[in-house]
């Protein structure tokens, strides 16, 4: 079965160069955009950083409890990759990644999703750049995901990716086509037309843009 571990390793061998995860926070006026290279670089080191910091093992449960974010995506990347399963909830887990804002049990990292990485970067600088994904996980995702975007569709969404639409059509269906992801965060809703065809949008998840498909309907 095809995990997402091997869905970005593909993208990787292609195209490494072309942006893969566009994100913006309207609240704050932040815009990062990760290319493929830069986000297999970010996954390979949290990825380490599970395994090598807190014993992350195949079949351990890590609970990311995150809103939408470039971040968000790489540690489910880097959960996969470490084989691990990924939870969104407040339940059992060998970690839980929460923002700020949020309290939460059990051995837990608060990631402040500041711009640039901020915090995140200093928690995995020193991990290694390159991970082994022995056994990764996530097939399952890969499989119940609606692979029906075409290839190098751009997807603009504003859906969490506890929800099931946000992780299938604004995660792994764009890495299946050759695609790419923009993220929009605390969205100005006035000027979304402009930036869906700015960043060559082909379709919408979370908000209707006029003359782009949504794809939740």
């Amino acid at each position: 079965m095809t995990t997402p571990s091997d869905l970005l390793a593909r993208q990787l061998g292609a195209d490494a160069a072309r942006p893969l995860f566009t994100f913006y926070d309207d609240a704050t006026g932040e815009r990062v955009e990760l290319s493929v290279a830069t986000t297999a670089n970010w996954v390979a080191k949290t990825a380490n950083f599970l395994v090598d910091e807190h014993g992350i093992d195949v079949g351990d449960v890590i609970a990311i409890r995150l809103p939408l974010h470039w971040q968000t995506a790489v540690l489910l990347l880097a959960g996969w990759s470490a084989g691990a399963r990924i939870g969104f909830d407040d339940g059992p887990a060998a970690v839980t990644f929460v923002s700020n804002d949020v309290t939460a049990t059990g051995e837990v990292i608060h990631l402040s999703l500041a711009a640039m990485g901020g915090d995140f970067s200093r928690l995995v600088a020193a991990s290694p750049d390159a991970f082994a994904a022995v056994s990764p996980s996530g097939d399952d995702v890969v499989g119940s995901a609606p692979i029906d975007l075409p290839h190098g569709a751009r997807v603009l969404t504003m859906l969490p990716y506890d929800v099931a639409a946000g992780l299938g059509y604004g995660l792994v269906a764009p890495l299946a086509v050759d695609g790419s992801v923009v993220m929009v965060r605390n969205p100005k809703l006035a000027g979304l037309a402009e930036r869906a065809e700015v960043e060559r949008v082909t379709h919408t998840l979370g908000v209707d843009v006029a003359g782009v498909p949504r794809l939740d309907g």
